[in-house]
């Protein structure tokens, strides 16, 4: 099989995950990370909504993108590849939780006008478990899942020789360090809005834009021929 039947889905791709740039940036929802995140979520609601809906976009591209990347993948390892696509379903399952948990934080903050003094413990407690599972399912076990199928998905693009060698190891090391960062929020080393956890990230963030551009303008385009 011929690499230039590759061509077409490998830039699809490439906008894909450029796409995952843009809906992951309005998938942020600033009220519902901050420290008064009851009241900021009820007065920045359509905000909040945009945000669950983008990250919801967002989910359903990752597992796209595994989808797409199958066929092509598949022909050099069936049964990583068969992985690869497993872990991205989990991923996409966990981070579709999570905007689910956003949406019940939102819930509970349309309430709280309506909410005696003697309730609103009760409230804010709830408010705090539904913010830590969110945190929780988004930061650690979904970033755990999506940076292992990343592992797997730089390998097997480095036994395929889609894009350079040194692309698919930068990709490897950096999903290692996005492992990282995921354990050590899980032990509360740091909290999710910090300076380390962005920097653990920042490189895997630096090779999904250059591996985006790369194969969106065919910059890494050659010759690929599967196994068999």
């Amino acid at each position: 099989m011929s690499g230039t039947s590759f061509t077409r889905p490998l830039r699809f791709v490439g906008t894909l995950i450029l796409l995952t740039f843009v809906t992951g940036l309005f998938s942020v929802a600033p009220a519902i990370d901050s420290p008064n995140y009851l009241l900021e979520a009820r007065e920045n609601f359509d905000q909040s909504i945009f945000a669950a809906l983008n990250q919801f976009v967002l989910a359903l591209i990752y597992l796209a993108i595994a989808l797409v990347l199958y066929p092509l993948l598949a022909s050099f390892n069936k049964a990583l590849t068969i992985s690869f696509l497993s872990l991205r379903i989990v991923a996409t399952t966990l981070m579709i939780m999570g905007t689910l948990q956003l949406l019940s934080i939102l819930s509970l903050s349309q309430n709280l006008a309506q909410t005696n003094p003697m309730e609103l413990e009760t409230l804010s407690t709830l408010g705090s478990i539904l913010k830590t599972n969110r945190d929780n399912l988004n930061h650690v076990f979904m970033v755990l899942v999506l940076a292992t199928s990343n592992l797997l998905l730089y390998y097997l693009l480095y036994v395929s020789k889609c894009i350079p060698k040194w692309l698919s190891i930068s990709g490897f090391l950096a999903s290692v360090l996005s492992i990282l960062a995921s354990i050590l929020l899980l032990f509360q080393v740091y909290d999710v809005i910090s300076s380390a956890y962005l920097i653990l990230n920042a490189p895997t963030a630096l090779v999904e834009l250059t591996l985006a551009l790369g194969l969106l303008f065919a910059i890494f385009s050659k010759s690929v021929k599967a196994k068999g």
